[in-house]
């Protein structure tokens, strides 16, 4: 459990950082924040706890199938961020969310290989 808090506020501090830095000057700091977190938070506990169940069992993966479980997992993050954000960032088109959802998963993920 340890390490999935240690990911999940490294999660939320990446993709605030990115999500920051591209969107700094349309939306304030605050709603950044905010939706990043809960972003996060509605994505992340599926990608540790829920994925590894339906990939190996339900699927029949099996348990050492890491990329493709990987690859899933990181399909659904970036479909469901990009509808948080398109939701929660006014006016955002789904475009504009995809392209955010894509790029914060993307370093997440990267710093997340780096650090193993």
């Amino acid at each position: 459990m340890d390490e999935f808090i240690f990911s999940y506020f490294l999660t939320i501090i990446i993709e605030t950082a990115v999500l920051f830095i591209l969107l700094r000057q349309r939306h304030a700091p605050i709603l950044i924040a905010r939706n990043a977190i809960i972003a996060s938070s509605l994505t992340l506990p599926f990608v540790w706890f829920a994925f590894p169940v339906l990939c190996s069992g339900f699927l029949g993966f099996g348990a050492g199938c890491w990329f493709l479980q990987t690859a899933l997992a990181e399909i659904f993050a970036v479909v469901a961020e990009t509808a948080v954000y398109q939701k929660l960032f006014s006016g955002m088109c789904w475009k504009s969310a995809f392209f955010l959802s894509l790029t914060c998963n993307a370093v997440s993920f990267g710093v997340g290989l780096a650090l193993i």
